[in-house]
């Protein structure tokens, strides 16, 4: 049993590692990808805002927009 969870121990601890080494080089991407262009930070907003969506809205939700919101916009724009 001890050598059970000294294995999973270093196993979380490899984890951690690759998932720090894995965030620091999307952060790298993204300054790249932000510092290319002075729209590519409002796309990026947008895919991110897209993906959101995708976790938070499923076939019986029901949205109530104003149609200033941005999300209304671009669901008009797709006619």
């Amino acid at each position: 049993m001890r050598d059970l969870s000294k294995i999973q121990s270093e196993a979380y601890q490899q984890v951690e590692e690759i998932r720090g080494i894995a965030d620091a080089k999307a952060a790298g991407i993204y300054s790249k990808a932000y510092n290319q262009k002075s729209n590519a930070m409002d796309f990026y907003v947008f895919i991110l805002t897209m993906q959101s969506y995708e976790y938070i809205i499923d076939k019986n939700t029901i949205l109530v927009l104003s149609t200033d919101n941005d999300l209304f916009k671009f669901l008009k724009g797709m006619q």
